[in-house]
């Protein structure tokens, strides 16, 4: 490893060291941060894909505009540059959930599962995309590679079409699992820009994401993928045999136990949504490591796989998690800024009476510019925030929680149909097809179903809430 990269790395870490100590003790440590924020920018912004690397100096450079246009002081300064150095934290942690899934060796029992109990087209469909989905929720990117390489050769024997069943399946379920999932940046800068809290958002994302599964299930049941072998098992078998499984349960109560531990800490306040999130995050995983070394027979086994797992994550683990730091620190800066500036008076002054008079219809215009804009190269992220950002300033008669719930929609959209998404070029790479394909003629009508779903249930669901 280069000394760039170790620095980088232990900047990374020294980062969330202050923003546990943060946390857990009734100390302001932004200044700090802020100054160590620096040279992570500078470290991280060369590991960055050229679109990134303009995205980021143009928020940033914007950013700091903007702050000059109101009274730029050094607490502004810090504070703008911090904004969003929680996602990235919170990032970083979840890539810690590797740990206990290889020391376990839950990708073994994945393929095993599959093998012995799941016979069917339709089965395996469904089996991808709950377990995509479900480890989408803590191991964010990671989750792709570990789908097609342990469940890849067993996808091949047992279906005509691999590469649209592999890409549908696992695009579709992974981008639907950002909707709600605590590993996912997009809900937490939605939280950030709309001010709605993450709890808040939970129940009608995770029923969002319910709705997106079966939806994608049922548009594809009739392609000819799906067409089951003779003498092969029903899915009401399956259900029956897979409620006897018993080695995946731990990653089952590990997630649930995330979920519950980190409504309990925000419940009580105990940091921000996303620092309540990554302190349960480290709590999961310190217990998750802690069950599987207690066993005397498989401690020595369990040992060895913990240190390979940990240098894995030291190594690969932090890089990963940390990918889009610079980027966090440049947008968090552009939308302080922005938030606090002369221009956002002055836009809102302009925009306010063109909101006004499109009413409703802005449910769909913010989803269709967050996708245009993905198709052109900018990435959601960038776009949510910055259509996040002006629409909640203009202070509309929408509720906040549609607002958010309207963005959230668009990205994910974006993710499936943009082929210079992350998630996009990583599969078609992954399974040897052009993004193109993927994004565009696989996603494209269940994205148009989804849309029109999924909005359709937020405007019904802020009604009720």
């Amino acid at each position: 490893m280069s000394v760039k990269n170790k620095l980088y790395r232990n900047f990374i870490l020294l980062l969330v060291i202050l923003q546990m100590l943060e946390i857990i003790f009734p100390i302001h440590l932004t200044l700090l941060v802020a100054l160590i924020a620096v040279p992570i920018f500078i470290l991280g912004l060369g590991c960055l894909s050229n679109s990134f690397k303009i995205a980021t100096s143009i928020f940033l450079v914007m950013g700091v505009i903007l702050l000059l246009t109101s009274k730029l002081s050094l607490n502004s300064l810090t504070n703008s540059v911090t904004s969003m150095i929680d996602i990235v934290v919170l990032l970083v942690v979840m890539q810690l959930f590797m740990v206990p899934v290889t020391i376990g060796n839950y990708q073994t029992a994945v393929e095993d599962f599959m093998k012995k109990k799941l016979h069917t087209p339709k089965a395996i469909y469904i089996f991808v995309m709950v377990v995509t989905h479900l480890l989408s929720s803590i191991l964010s990117m990671g989750t792709v590679s570990i789908v097609i390489s342990v469940l890849g050769d067993s996808i091949k024997q047992r279906v005509n079409d691999y590469q649209q069943f592999s890409g549908k399946a696992i695009t579709r379920a992974f981008t639907l699992g950002t909707l709600w999932a605590p590993g996912a940046a997009t809900i937490f800068l939605i939280s950030t820009v709309t001010k709605v809290k993450w709890n808040t958002l939970f129940l009608p994302c995770i029923l969002l994401g319910i709705i997106g599964l079966f939806l994608a299930y049922f548009l594809e049941s009739k392609q000819s993928f799906f067409k089951k072998p003779q003498g092969t098992n029903t899915f009401s078998e399956l259900i029956e045999q897979s409620s006897k499984g018993q080695s995946l349960i731990p990653v089952l109560i590990a997630i649930v136990g995330l979920l519950i531990l980190s409504f309990v800490f925000m419940h009580f306040n105990i940091g921000s949504s996303m620092g309540s999130v990554t302190l349960a995050g480290i709590i999961t995983i310190a217990i998750w490591i802690v069950l599987l070394l207690l066993p005397k027979n498989k401690r020595q086994e369990h040992s060895q796989s913990l240190n390979s797992a940990v240098k894995e994550y030291l190594n690969n683990g932090v890089f990963s998690g940390a990918s889009l730091a610079p980027f966090f620190i440049g947008i968090g800066t552009f939308t302080y800024g922005f938030e606090h500036s002369t221009v956002s008076t002055m836009l809102i002054q302009f925009l306010r009476p063109i909101f006004s008079q499109l009413g409703w219809a802005l449910v769909i215009l913010i989803p269709l510019i967050v996708v245009l804009s993905s198709l052109v190269g900018i990435h959601p992220l960038a776009s949510v925030a910055l259509i996040g950002k002006i629409v909640m300033s203009a202070h509309l008669a929408l509720s906040p929680l549609l607002i958010a719930l309207s963005l959230n929609i668009g990205s994910v959209i974006a993710y499936m149909v943009s082929p210079f998404a992350g998630i996009i070029i990583i599969v078609a790479s992954l399974l040897e097809v052009k993004p193109t394909i993927i994004s565009l003629r696989w996603n494209w009508l269940f994205c148009l179903l989804f849309a029109a779903v999924g909005l359709t249930f937020s405007v019904l669901f802020s009604f009720i809430y």
